[in-house]
């Protein structure tokens, strides 16, 4: 992906971001002022998770075979720039945190033709146990596979 050189590092306040998505703006998600329209961004922020999980070899197949799965509790953007039909976007993550049940991401957005951050924000999810739906556990092997993929983890266990 376009992974800038300096995403390979620790940013100064966690982990570093990783592109884990990318996708060129379809003129269908744009609205009359030919910008995105900010709700995109919220998929663009799910796409971002869902590719995240599947570069960590934790997807949600996995977690529903081991037992559990993430529901989302919170989701915030911040919009920066507007990007426009044909714009490619680097969609960037990094699990900011994993309480015990908790899992919180942070989520940014960026114009590659010139780094400019189009969006930026957090979702946060809680782990339930598939068959009761009560907050369950985070284990230790998706935890494992987070701190190896970005380097570090952040955990209020």
């Amino acid at each position: 992906m376009g992974e800038r050189p300096e995403s390979a590092a620790a940013d100064a306040d966690g982990p570093a971001f990783r592109t884990v998505f990318e996708n060129r703006v379809r003129f269908a998600e744009t609205d009359q002022q030919g910008v995105v329209f900010y709700g995109e961004y919220f998929t663009f922020q799910d796409e971002a998770v869902s590719a995240f999980l599947r570069a960590i070899d934790y997807d949600y197949d996995r977690m529903v075979e081991n037992g559990w799965q993430i529901h989302v509790v919170n989701s915030e953007l911040n919009y920066r720039a507007g990007a426009e039909f044909g714009d490619v976007i680097d969609n960037e993550l990094r699990v900011a945190e994993i309480g015990t049940s908790s899992l919180a991401f942070e989520y940014r957005a960026r114009r590659r033709a010139d780094d400019a951050v189009l969006a930026d924000g957090t979702v946060t999810h809680v782990a339930v146990d598939r068959e009761t739906e009560a907050p369950t556990r985070i284990p230790d092997a998706f935890r494992q596979a987070v701190a190896a993929f970005q380097g570090s983890l952040e955990s209020s266990e």
